[in-house]
């Protein structure tokens, strides 16, 4: 379905099947290992791996769950790997995108993860709309000790020091009643 290269080491490259089965690569492809997921990869477009810039083998896996037949709780679950998919530690369900925050030239805690995560966790996440808003949690400690950084998120990137976050503006429009006041 999907071929990765580790973004932030070259020796590193992984294939990504239908199933929870992938193939890694850590000396550029020479030999290849299957390897095991938690789920089957997303199907809601969003990257089924994250890589961390500094720990190679600590992974972010975004795999669908209660997606087959009718499908009625589908969602993406997030999980991490600091062994290189060997085990995997759930960060959270009802994700959008999940991430390292850490990157080359954004120096925050090693351990931090971030994710674009659904407030209301249960339905089909196919057809939420904006009634349940995205909000953005980071989690430190390998999301263990998690704070809401915002509340209404269209999304995020990260771009050389700095942390881009775009959110609704929410307007709550008041109409006062001058006549009985």
């Amino acid at each position: 379905m999907a071929f990765y290269l580790h973004t932030f080491t070259s020796d590193r490259a992984y294939l990504i099947t239908d199933s929870n089965k992938f193939y890694y690569t850590t000396d550029t492809g020479r030999t290849w290992h299957p390897r095991e997921a938690k789920s089957p990869p997303n199907s809601f477009g969003v990257p089924v791996l994250r890589f961390h810039p500094q720990v190679s083998d600590n992974l972010i896996w975004s795999g669908d769950e209660g997606c087959s037949a009718v499908g009625e709780n589908c969602h993406v679950e997030a999980y991490y790997s600091r062994d290189n998919g060997n085990r995997w530690n759930l960060i959270e369900t009802y994700v959008r995108n999940c991430a390292w925050a850490r990157d080359s030239g954004l120096l925050v805690d090693p351990t931090q993860i971030i994710c674009e995560s659904y407030r209301d966790k249960s339905g089909s996440q196919r057809f939420f709309q904006e009634n349940n808003p995205l909000q953005l949690i980071g989690g430190t400690s390998y999301y263990s000790t998690k704070t809401k950084l915002f509340e209404y998120v269209v999304g995020f990137t990260k771009f050389s020091e700095y942390l881009i976050v775009a959110e609704v503006c929410r307007i709550d429009i008041v109409v006062w009643d001058f006549i009985h006041q």
